[in-house]
């Protein structure tokens, strides 16, 4: 196929344009604006024992057994984490005694 040669167009003057990152911006934010975070998942490794292995296990199947679709045992490691959170740190802490 043939191309047609195509003319160069004549440049454009652009008066006062600038960069953007040599005009000084202001370090805050309108008032009304909120900044959208994003959260990125962070790995992070445990050791468990078998035992522990094996409430997690059976704790999944209880869930997966109640749950419409499969709960993964990071999601069930997760919904522990938040009901830990509620708790009073005196049960956590007892609770801890227990296995040790």
């Amino acid at each position: 196929m043939n191309r047609k040669a195509q003319k160069p167009r004549p440049k454009k003057k652009l008066g006062n344009a600038g960069s953007k990152l040599s005009q000084p911006q202001s370090a805050t934010k309108p008032e009304g604006v909120v900044s959208v975070q994003k959260s990125s998942a962070t790995p992070k490794s445990f050791r468990l024992s078998g035992d522990d292995i094996a409430n997690l296990k059976q704790i999944t199947q209880a869930v997966n057994g109640v749950s419409r679709s499969k709960v993964s045992e990071t999601k069930v490691i997760k919904a522990l984490l938040q009901l830990g959170s509620n708790l009073a740190p005196e049960k956590v802490l007892k609770a801890l005694r227990e296995i040790l």
